[in-house]
């Protein structure tokens, strides 16, 4: 951004942060839809906005939780525990293998694979299907039969059966295997849904390809450099597949003519932060959010927006195990509790959230004089006690309604807080009023407008600042925000 005279006055207006996290670049070398660094925020999908995350509210306490399984056929939560399965507090076993469990809903319940022998819940028990391999480590469902990878086999069980692991060749409906990639010195990680396909992963970095059913199904090989970090690392997202790598996450997608899949990376901007992540990473889609998340072994959640194809980050207040879906409902799967993710709150563990951001860094041929800086933003909530966007070295604090303001109960941090106490300080903005009732002829019958909603608040600073660059940056906590947009008044002098 170059003016063609001094003291010439431009007008910038920030408001689309889309192109997400971007960490292979520097500060002033990333695009300008693009961020530095950030937490606890997302964009809106259906607007485009920054927005701070949604908080959680625990649903269940407990100790030890080492894992979690949901039956949708009997919409229960499987807890596990040092790999005792309970439900309702009442033990229903323990599992055959070592593994963090993959499973799958069949017939009255979930196959569940876990590196021994396969296992079934009915919805009554917890049964150890004795006749299946004995070194199941992942299961999927395909034309009415089991599939399970086992060391470097596939097998198929019995059509309708997942007892039946009895090979006959003169019997089309018993159990049958594939060994894709022959004695190529790999054992299989997992497989996934494609298509009409599936795809088979191995740990030697090759990805084969099995179409079609027994006696007409063949097998290709789809890419000799595909790594793949573990088992949990293989996400299927409708016609698409995403598989972790220690250095990148990549995607396999049946393209519109159904010809070639190919291999593409989508992690290019954050290679560092995939690099950082522990071998043993989970990725999961969180289809309410339209969302994959990368589980670690910590609180930092790394987001790829599906939508935007773009990068964020979540931090929660405790080590995060695992995430399930359920319906339109999200639940957090910790060490000591199960959460659910709540749009109108922002605090997890019951301890306030903290929300930050870091854009393009402005640069100057010259000097930049900034001389009125203005931000738009929505409270999500009505505890919203502490945020400010910074320009540079200034400071816009958000104003808080008086009648938003408790101090008492009130758990954000006294140092840094841009919040004013006194009420004309944090009450100083321009408030945009809403819809008046009074004289409103319209019946309540169908009326969909609220009477109180979510006002959009504008908050206005005239500074004198001058510098060759300048730092766009906002945080804040307890209480999350959608920020409209950031606008300034600058010129290069």
């Amino acid at each position: 951004m170059r003016l063609g005279a001094k003291h010439q006055q431009q007008s910038i207006t920030l408001s689309d942060f889309s192109g997400g996290l971007n960490t292979i670049a520097t500060v002033e070398g990333i695009g300008a839809n693009q961020l530095f660094d950030v937490k606890n925020m997302e964009v809106d999908q259906s607007t485009g906005k920054l927005r701070s995350v949604a908080g959680t509210k625990d649903v269940i306490k407990r100790d030890g939780i080492s894992g979690c399984m949901y039956d949708r056929i009997n919409n229960r939560m499987l807890i596990i525990c040092n790999r005792k399965v309970y439900y309702d507090n009442a033990e229903l076993g323990e599992l055959s293998g070592n593994l963090y469990p993959i499973y799958t809903a069949w017939e009255n319940g979930i196959l569940i694979a876990t590196g021994g022998k396969l296992q079934y819940y009915n919805g009554s028990e917890l049964k150890t299907i004795e006749t299946s391999p004995s070194n199941c480590s992942s299961v999927y469902i395909r034309a009415g039969r089991v599939i399970v990878s086992c060391g470097n086999e596939i097998r198929y069980s019995g059509i309708g059966d997942e007892e039946n692991w009895t090979e006959d060749s003169n019997d089309q409906s018993s159990s049958k295997f594939v060994e894709a990639g022959y004695k190529d010195g790999g054992n299989f990680l997992g497989m996934a849904s494609l298509s009409q396909y599936i795809v088979i992963v191995k740990d030697n970095r090759h990805v084969y390809r099995l179409d079609g059913e027994y006696p007409n199904w063949a097998i290709a090989e789809l890419s000799r450099n595909v790594e793949c970090t573990n088992r949990l690392g293989i996400c299927s997202v409708a016609d698409a597949v995403f598989i972790l790598g220690k250095n990148s996450l990549q995607t396999i997608e049946v393209n519109q003519y159904g010809g070639d899949m190919k291999a593409a990376s989508v992690s290019n901007l954050v290679q560092t932060e995939i690099q950082k992540l522990p071998a043993e990473s989970k990725v999961r889609y969180v289809a309410p959010l339209n969302q994959l998340w990368i589980i670690g072994e910590n609180a930092r959640i790394l987001v790829y927006d599906l939508v935007f194809q773009a990068w964020y980050v979540r931090e929660f207040n405790g080590r995060i195990i695992d995430v399930i879906s359920i319906g339109d409902e999200v639940f957090i799967i910790k060490t000591d509790r199960i959460s659910q993710l709540d749009g109108t709150i922002f605090e997890d563990n019951g301890i306030a959230m903290q929300w930050k951001f870091r854009g393009q860094r402005l640069v100057s041929q010259h000097e930049f004089l900034l001389k009125r800086t203005v931000v738009s933003f929505v409270p999500m909530s009505e505890k919203l006690y502490s945020g400010a966007i910074m320009v540079g070295a200034v400071i816009v604090g958000f104003p808080i309604p008086t009648r938003q303001l408790r101090i008492m109960g009130n758990r954000s941090r006294i140092w840094k807080n841009r919040t004013k106490i006194a009420g004309v300080g944090r009450g100083r903005g321009t408030y945009f009023s809403e819809l008046k009732v009074r004289k409103d002829q319209r019946v309540l019958n169908g009326n969909r407008d609220k009477i109180f909603s979510r006002r959009t608040i504008m908050k206005e600073s005239r500074n004198v600042f001058r510098s060759k660059y300048l730092d766009i940056r906002g945080e804040g906590n307890a209480g999350g925000i959608i920020l409209q947009e950031i606008m300034l008044e600058i010129a290069e002098v």
